[in-house]
Order: C-alpha cells, then sequence, then structure tokens
C-alpha cells in the first residue's frame, strides 16, 4: 500500500515546469484537497473488490452447468457477495464516517 501512497503523492506534486518557472502555485497540484490517505483506502478497498473468494469461485465454475435463465442470477449473486465482504472493509476504513453504528 506505501506503493500506492508514494503515486499519489507523486501524481499530487507540481511539475518540474510549473516549480521552474518561479511562479508559487498554491493549488497544490492535481490533487489538491483531496486526501492521500483517503485515496490509498480506496485503492486497498477496489484491491480487495478485484479477488474473488472461494463462494464467488464456486458460483462462476457453477455457472456453465445451469440453465441459461439461472445464468444472470449467478452474476447477481456474485456482485452482491462481492458488496457484502466490502461491508466490513468500508466500516474499518472509516470512509463514510460513523455510518454503522
Amino acid at each position: 500500500m506505501d506503493n500506492i501512497e508514494d503515486i499519489l503523492r507523486a501524481l499530487a506534486e507540481d511539475s518540474p515546469e510549473d516549480s521552474s518557472s518561479g511562479q508559487e502555485d498554491s493549488g497544490g497540484g492535481l490533487f489538491s484537497g483531496i486526501d492521500l490517505g483517503t485515496m490509498a483506502k480506496a485503492a486497498s478497498l477496489l484491491g480487495a473488490a478485484a479477488s474473488p473468494d472461494d463462494n464467488e469461485r464456486l458460483l462462476l465454475a457453477l455457472k456453465p452447468l445451469l440453465r441459461e435463465e439461472n445464468r444472470g442470477k449467478v452474476d447477481t449473486a456474485v456482485r452482491l457477495l462481492k458488496l457484502i465482504s466490502l461491508l466490513p472493509l468500508l466500516k474499518e476504513s472509516g470512509l463514510f464516517g460513523d455510518l454503522g453504528g
């Protein structure tokens, strides 16, 4: 996760051309006003959502064996599993404040 923070910091810095011109830009770069810690948390959440768990792999393995009308339900179930698995991560990250109580 430190690597992502380094990349975001590098993107947030002013370009070398701006600093060589002698003009001081108080804007803070491309991501001024955005907390890098929040961006790193969001990136870790997206990384966690990208990796399938055992339940998702099972449903996706069974999908070809189902009737055509039930295959769409597997996709919906996989999306719901991803959302449910992200809920504890969202609560721990604090991105949405104290929503969960």
